[in-house]
This record gives C-alpha cells, structure tokens and sequence, in this order.
C-alpha cells in the first residue's frame, strides 16, 4: 500500500491566524484523521512559511530580528492548531536546513536539464524606500476585471497571474508613492517547456471542474517565463553563483521554496523516525488542500518543479474563501475573528461542524452568517446527533449499566450499511457535507427508532434492553463516523463505552460491554457576536415616474426602479424640482424604512438629499448601477427595517464632496453644490 502524505498551504509567518485560515487546516484535518480511520498510512504535513519581504519589514518595524520574528508566529500558528484540535504530524519551517538543501537541488537539477535561464527584466522601484519591490508590495488596479486594491502577482478576484507593472495605477504598498521601473538580471524557469507534460497531467487527473477550465483557458493563453529570483534585501536562501551571473545577489523567489517546504517538512519528520521521505515523494500518494488564491503556482508552477526532479505528483483540492454575513471579514463591522478571538465566544469542534457541514468539492465560498451558525449548532448538532446520542446512553447506563443483548433489526442494518458505505465516499472525495448530511440521517433514524420503541415505559423487559441495545450501537457507529469532524465528541461517546480510538473496521451492530456515565456531548450556542452595521439600507434607484400628491401641495409621488423591483416613494421636493427634472434621476434611497402612508400615499422608502445652512440641495450621485447597494467603507448596510425617528437622529454629513458617517466615507458616491457641513435629511 503507497504512503499518503496531506498538506495544507504554508500559513505566512507574518501575522496572526483568522477563521479564514483554519477552514483549510480543519478540512486537511478532517481528512487525515479519515485516511487514518480507514487504516491507511497518512502524515500530515505543514509548515511556516517564513521567507519574503512582507516578514522582514514587519519584523523591522517591530524591532525583532527577521527569524525570531517568524519563528513566534510559527510557535502562536502551531498553538492554534492545538485548539482547533488540528493534529500535523509535522509543522516545521521553510527557513531550514533542509529547505536550503532541497531548493538548491531542485535549482541544480532545473538548470542543468535546460530550463532556467537568465535574462534582464523591468521592475517596480520605490525610489522613496530606495529598493526593489517584490509583487506583493505593488498594489493597483487589476489589468483585467478591473478590481481596484490588488497585489501584484494575482487579482483575488478574478485569479489572473500577471506582472506587477501590469497593474492599473500602481503604489508602493511601503511608501504609498507611485513606483518606477528599472531593469536587473534574473533567473526564469520556461514554464512553457512543460507544456505537454502539465497538459496530460491535468487531463489524466479528476480536478474540481471550476479548476479544470481555469487550467484550460491559462493553458491555451500560454505559459509564460516564471521569474524564480529576487534581488536583495530579501529574507530567503541565497541563489548559489548569482553575483557572478547576473551582476549582484539574488535570492530565490518564496514561491521557489516555499512549495519545498512540504517536502522539507517531510524528511525533518522521517530523519527522526526512522523513516524515509522518499517513500512520500517517491511513489506516494500526496494530497495538497489549498485556496482558490494560490491555484496557478500550485496547478501549474509546482508540479513542474516536481516534474523536473521525478517526484510524485500531487492530487489537488481547492476551497473558496470564508465571508461573514456575505461580506469579506472587517473589523470595523465586528466580523473579524482572529482564531483566539473566535474560541473566546465559541468551542472549536462547533467550527469545524460548521465547515464540515457547508464544505463539498466546488470551489464556493462559504459564508459564515452566525444565525445559521446557532441554528447549524443548536438544531443539528445538539438537537439531533446530540441529543440521539446523549440521550441513549444516559439511559442505559442509568437503567442497565452494561449492554447485554442487542435487538437484530436487519432492514435498519442494511439500510444504515448503505450509508455508512455512501459516507466513506464522500469522506474521501471531499464531499463532507454530503457525509454530515447521511451521518445525521443515521441518527434520524435512532431517534425515531427509539422514540418508536418507548424503553421507558417498560425500561426491565428484554425488548426494551435490546432496543436499548441497538441504539446504543448507532451511537458507537456515529462516534465513528463523526470522528474526523468532531474528535471530541467522538471521545466522549467511546469513553462512555469504556472504548477509544476506535477505526472504521469496528463499525458493527452487536457490540456489548459496560458502560461509563457519559458526559454532555455539545455546547449549546447562546448568543451572538455584536456586529457593527450601519442602520440605514441604502440602494441606488432610478426615478421612472413622478405625479403630485392628491391631498398635499408640497408632496409629490415617484415611481422609483431598484432593478429588482419598482417601489412608491413619496416626498417633499415639489416647490425644488420640476417633475421633468426629476424623471430620469438616479440617486441614492433608504429602503429599510418602514412603510407608511403619507397624507392617505403609501411610501415605501425615503430619498437621501444633503441640504446646507443655505437652503442648497443636492442628490446624493452614485457611480453604481441602479439596484446596486452603496455603503460606507467597512460598514454594512442593516436590513432591519428602521422607523423615520430612527432615521432623522443618524447624522451623515457631506465634506469636500463626499458625505460621511462616524468618520467613514460613503464609497462611490458624491454631492455637489452645497458647503462642507451640509446634512443628509
């Protein structure tokens, strides 16, 4: 049987974990403990990334040297696995050793098979900073979806690899001064030279679908040169011979090294166990998880690097991002959850519930909106797989104490065989949220069994205790099925069975023994996190029609399109504006307000005008389309609906042509003609 090896990505050495980042390592997790259930031979790989400029500036404005900077985040990411109960077998360092060796020999090994070459590139230069920029230190405008705010090796919006003075209005992440380009000698592998290669390796490999056609069209568009070398200062390995070849010292690029760290993680482990890496690299099986952001190196940049040297190559899984409530994390909304802020409210094994029960094998985000967390945890964890659970073995080990005699329900055995055989797939497919949803159905059909059996109301005759029995063997069955997601829970139950780590190969539905008194298997979720929204729901609607009011002289009535609906909204603009000047208008409207009639006119929301101390009034002008939400930066617009008191107290105010809140700048959306001060009414 081959050696499987699991990784995940490299955290960066450079700051602290968010919930974001422990998706990937629960789902590498979820799946290692599966491999080890079902008796295969699996190490779980990882490591600190550690190498690059972002950690050596930090670093130095911190005060710290660059590696023991590193190395206390290695030491704070490695605590945080623990409380995730995230078990790697190995965590170890791109800053090693053994990563120096290895990138030295697949350097070596490239160059003399003819695929690396030299040759003179432009640059971005901050000549404030007086230094070369690495991609990540440019940022702009994407050359090609045009999302504003991107580095300078990939749009994480539309997953284009391009060059940083590519980029649309580039800065200096540093200086925040426009850089210039200036050209330097550097080290390119011809990534275009493994074309055939790569081709065949994708269409032999059962890649998630989405991947598959972004790998197609980055193919048909032709791989350029991979730019492996970075000039210094740069916090990495040196590149053997570099001044003598290129003129000055250069250093191999992170995304050279930092792939190699899997690798160098792996003998780091074996030279202390007596094994070989060869065995995983050479013939093994290796399971990379990563996100959607890091596709391209890992598709197309690493397995040529491995093809070069004749190692094994890699099966691929791709997750989404995580967003909270729809929206990426923000601290100023209350949504940002570092991994430690998160276990401050929370219990790890609810997370991983969570993810598990949302994870399949598209590449979606998943969003993590905290109602549906309570409910995900309240209602289905607790209140089914819980509570059949709990709920059995507290009593039988109150009534019986020991399991003697197990009912034979063999249509029940069968049906719930199919599934167990249904979850195993699914497990190994990465469909995790198709495995909670059958590991669920068996502890539906517990419940109703139980329920349907009634042992309470004559708990001492034999068929009570041997219905009691058959369920207590779904919970033994359940805690091992669940085990991969909630290892906890898991323990739980088989210690109440005087049983632990049990494997799949003990599913069965005739087991007896004695029974421990079993402790409360979930946390109930009682509250939830405060988020920081702006009350009002702002949308940007079109003016399509406007008539007087019938009942009062300075009211008219106007039909306003939202896109996705036509609202009635009626307001005091007859003695400002002419109706021919107001059809046709797009502008910015409150639709949470609660709808009332006006002088016997329904209105169904309220137009947002700033006035000043003059009497001068202005729309508010958005630069998004109509249906579209504008809101303040790093605030999200509240749909609960709010009354017009509510709405006269919030106090937004135009400065220098933009209206602002709390200090926050209302995005993409301006006023004109009225003074610094004016108010929104």
């Amino acid at each position: 049987m081959a050696k499987s090896l699991v990784t995940c990505a490299l955290p960066y050495a450079n700051g602290k974990l968010h919930i974001g980042h422990m998706l990937e390592h629960i789902q590498g997790d979820i799946y290692a403990r599966f491999l080890r259930l079902i008796g295969k031979e699996v190490l779980f790989i990882g490591g600190s990334d550690m190498h690059g400029t972002p950690v050596e500036l930090n670093a130095a404005k911190h005060g710290i040297p660059v590696e023991k900077f590193a190395e206390n985040f290695r030491k704070e990411h490695i605590q945080n696995f623990k409380d995730y109960l995230i078990e790697y077998d190995n965590f170890y360092k791109t800053h090693s050793p053994e990563n120096k060796e290895f990138a030295h020999l697949f350097f070596k090994t490239l160059k003399e098979k003819g695929f690396v070459k030299i040759k003179e590139m432009e640059q971005m230069y901050d000549e404030k900073a007086q230094r070369f920029l690495p991609d990540r230190y440019v940022k702009g405008t994407c050359p090609k979806c045009k999302a504003e705010d991107q580095y300078g090796d990939i749009c994480e919006s539309c997953g284009t690899i391009y060059n940083p003075k590519d980029l649309i209005n580039p800065l200096s992440v540093i200086t925040q001064t426009t850089p210039v380009l200036k050209t330097s000698k550097h080290y390119f592998i011809e990534l275009a030279k493994f074309s055939t290669k790569l081709k065949e390796w994708i269409d032999a490999s059962n890649f998630q679908s989405e991947i598959k056609n972004w790998l197609q069209n980055w193919m048909n568009e032709g791989l350029e040169d991979w730019c492996i070398s970075r000039d210094e200062p740069y916090f990495g390995f040196e590149i053997p011979g570099s001044e003598e070849e290129t003129g000055s010292k250069k250093f191999f690029y992170v995304w050279l090294d930092a792939p190699i760290g899997y690798i160098s993680s792996t003998k780091n482990y074996t030279d202390q166990h007596n094994l070989n890496w060869e065995d995983y690299w050479k013939g093994g099986e290796i399971t990379h998880i990563l996100g959607k952001d890091i596709v391209y190196f890992h598709y197309l940049f690493w397995p040529a690097m491995l093809m070069a040297v004749d190692f094994s190559l890699p099966k691929i899984q791709t997750h989404g991002f995580i967003t909270v409530s729809g929206k990426k994390m923000s601290k100023s909304r209350g949504t940002f959850f570092t991994a430690d802020d998160f276990l401050k409210l929370y219990d790890a094994e609810s997370l991983r519930f969570y993810y598990a029960s949302h994870l399949d094998n598209k590449v979606v985000d998943i969003n993590l909106d905290f109602k549906d967390f309570q409910a995900v945890i309240n209602n289905v964890l607790m209140g089914n797989l819980g509570n059949f659970c709990y709920r059995t073995l507290v009593f039988a080990q109150k009534n019986y104490l020991t399991i003697e005699t197990v009912s034979e329900e063999k249509e029940l055995e069968k049906e719930i065989t199919i599934l167990i055989n249904e979850i195993k797939e699914h497990y190994n497919t990465f469909d995790f949220k198709n495995a909670v949803k059958k590991i669920l159905r068996i502890s539906d059909i517990g419940n109703q069994y139980f329920q349907k059996a009634q042992p309470w109301s004559d708990k001492d005759s034999e068929e009570s205790k041997a219905a009691v029995g058959f369920c207590v063997n779904l919970a033994r069955n359940l805690s091992i099925l669940v085990q991969p997601i909630i290892p906890i829970l898991s323990k739980k139950v088989q210690s109440t069975l005087s049983e632990e780590k049990l494997t799949w190969s003990d599913i069965k539905f005739n087991w007896t023994g004695v029974l421990q008194k079993p402790e409360q298997l979930v946390q109930k979720i009682e509250t939830l996190p405060v988020s920081n929204d702006f009350p009002i729901q702002m949308k940007v609607g079109e003016i399509m029609e406007v008539k007087d009011h019938p009942n009062a002289d300075k009211l008219c009535v106007m039909k306003v399109d939202f896109k996705s609906e036509k609202r009635q909204i009626v307001a005091g603009l007859k003695k400002h504006f002419t109706p021919e000047e107001l059809v046709g208008t797009k502008a910015v409207f409150c639709v949470n307000l609660k709808p009332a009639k006006l002088r016997g006119e329904l209105s169904q929301g309220m137009s947002m005008i700033a006035e000043d101390d003059d009497g001068n009034l202005s729309w508010l002008t958005p630069e998004a389309e109509v249906g579209q939400e504008v809101q303040f930066k790093e605030l999200k617009n509240s749909e609960k609906e709010i009354t017009f008191d509510e709405f006269v107290k919030i106090k937004l105010v135009a400065k220098s042509g933009k209206i602002f809140y709390d200090g926050k700048q209302l995005q993409k959306v301006s006023v004109s003609g009225v003074k610094d001060g004016a108010t929104v009414r």
